[in-house]
């Protein structure tokens, strides 16, 4: 009984399946017609606030007019068919006068549904309006603001687009309207606030104004408040150290230190602190002031009156001296030549902390020149690198040359270079 039950259940399974598949195949396969409804589609009016307004008429009615369709066609594509993306569009760029006019009208059926494919049937062949003389008024938008921002957050004025509203309609309509309002509410902000808002008109005594004959080609209000928090930001400057010249052997003082900017707590988060320049700490004295002007950053403002702010630098145990050497190391000669200092001496202006200094000899400055570009003979003025043997807290300051003379190379040794390439004079 038990195998007699399963294999009439397999039986009726596999007809279910046969029975789909010769139905998709009649239904889809072979393309069969089947037909559907849409009703009350609403009619839209293509030009009327262009070229109808631009011949001072309007739309007096029509507005609320709806079309039954009747479609027809593949179920393939009646499958794909969004029935709220269907649109029928009357045309009023025909209107030159006032009165009763009928109008033609397009049924515009979505992009993904093949137009040629399908027929369609309209409850209606054209579209009745009524047209009266245009007259037009402008009038202000306010903007009433509710709610509170969130702590810590001020907002600035609101900024209304457009600000002003025409009004298109008969003229007995237009005549009372005063003012439109939009309502603006900002509860727990803390950034920006821009919202579109659909306003409402009032007359001379502030009642509402409810009139489905005025038309304005504007249906919302686009109202922006930004929304800012402050943010107190260190004044900062960017100190380009050397051996001898480091931090430590300055102090810096800086009036103001900090300041408050203003702007969106998005781009407040964003500024660790405000870079007023670099120094190269090799160059200053013992004893010097700088003043800045501070720059805002971007998307921000200064809160009161600083503008600027004043640098006080004190350097303490760093000297400066003087030493002439008169020894330079000279690698890399060309082949086939060889090279001789013209030069006789070099003063070379060192900086650093002062015990090193005053222990610091000539013969602890290392002087090697640059022949990389030599490849003829004759006099050159070549660049040269001055390296501190023995003494970490001290460098040269500035750049150096010396002249050099490139000769053949002899067999007597004359201008022979010394052992690891040095080359002395006097």
């Amino acid at each position: 009984m038990e195998k007699t039950k399963g294999r009439m259940t397999l039986r009726i399974i596999i007809s279910i399946l046969v029975a789909i598949a010769v139905w998709i195949y009649v239904d889809v396969g072979q393309a069969t017609t089947v037909k559907t409804r849409v009703r009350d589609v609403p009619v839209e009016f293509a030009y009327e606030y262009s070229v109808l307004a631009d011949r001072g008429l309007m739309l007096l009615s029509g507005y609320d007019t709806t079309i039954d369709l009747k479609i027809e066609g593949p179920r393939r594509e009646l499958w794909k068919l969004d029935k709220e993306a269907i649109r029928i569009v009357a045309d009023t760029s025909s209107i030159t006068e006032t009165g009763v006019q009928a109008l033609t009208y397009q049924v515009v059926l979505p992009d993904n549904v093949s137009r040629n494919e399908l027929k369609v049937e309209a409850s209606a062949y054209t579209v009745t309006v009524t047209v009266g003389e245009l007259y037009t008024k402008e009038i202000p938008v306010y903007c009433v603001v509710r709610g509170e921002l969130a702590g810590g957050f001020y907002g600035e004025t609101v900024q209304l687009d457009p600000e002003k509203l025409t009004l298109r309609g008969q003229r007995d309509d237009l005549l009372n309207v005063s003012y439109a309002e939009i309502v603006l509410d900002v509860s727990g902000a803390t950034k920006t606030v821009v919202q579109g808002i659909a306003y409402t008109l009032y007359d001379y005594n502030d009642v509402p104004v409810e009139n489905e004959r005025i038309r304005t080609a504007t249906k919302m209000i686009q109202a922006t408040m930004p929304v800012y928090t402050t943010k107190e930001v260190p004044l900062a400057i960017h100190f380009i150290e050397a051996p001898g010249s480091t931090e430590a052997t300055m102090s810096c003082t800086l009036v103001p230190k900090t300041v408050t900017l203003a702007g969106e707590k998005a781009v407040l988060d964003e500024i660790e602190q405000i870079l007023l320049g670099e120094i190269y700490l090799q160059d200053l004295e013992n004893s010097q002031t700088f003043v800045y002007e501070i720059p805002v950053p971007e998307g921000t403002t200064m809160v009161g009156d600083v503008t600027e702010t004043t640098a006080t630098i004190v350097v303490t145990g760093v000297t400066e001296k003087t030493l002439a050497v008169t020894s330079f190391v000279l690698p890399d000669a060309p082949e086939g030549y060889q090279v001789t200092p013209v030069t006789e001496s070099l003063n070379v202006m060192l900086r650093g902390l002062t015990r090193e200094i005053d222990a610091l000899k000539a013969e602890n400055i290392i002087v090697t020149a640059d022949l990389s570009n030599i490849n003829a003979e004759g006099n050159y003025t070549v660049p040269v690198t001055v390296e501190i043997s023995g003494y970490e807290n001290v460098s040269a300051k500035g750049n150096y040359q010396i002249i050099v003379n490139v000769a053949p190379a002899t067999n007597d040794g004359t201008g022979e270079v010394g052992e690891n390439g040095e080359t002395g004079n006097g």
